[in-house]
């Protein structure tokens, strides 16, 4: 394998480090990290990782369930229908502070919780 060619398992890593950064824990964060973390990491993370494709290659290969997989759907579902619908969500302070962006992180925490399958990460 050189480089760049990646593996199903490098994707389903990429999946559990998003869920792992998109925590409540960020609302504690100085306003560069959150910016940065939910507005250009997490933008490109969510629509990666939890896509439909990606979902479907976690569950053939038995790395998660549908509970999870629907689960991760609505977190992808509802984030990008977020950044549409509710430009007035998405700043910094919206993000540590409104009920809809707890909502989500609480979320990804339960998602990332459940998950049976944790490959080595290294």
């Amino acid at each position: 394998m050189d480089k760049f060619s990646f593996t199903k398992e490098h994707i389903y890593i990429g999946y559990i480090r998003t869920l792992d950064s998109f925590t409540t824990a960020l609302r504690d964060e100085d306003e560069v990290t959150v910016g940065t973390r939910v507005f250009e990491d997490l933008d490109i993370y969510i629509r990666t990782y939890l896509c439909g494709k990606n979902l479907r290659i976690y569950l053939d290969e038995g790395w998660i369930d549908r509970d999870i997989a629907e689960k991760s759907r609505g977190l992808y579902d509802t984030f990008c229908s977020l950044q549409k619908s509710s430009p007035e969500l998405w700043n910094v302070e919206a993000v540590k502070n409104a009920e809809e962006w707890r909502i989500l992180m609480e979320l990804s925490e339960d998602i990332r919780a459940a998950l049976y399958y944790i490959p080595d990460m290294e």
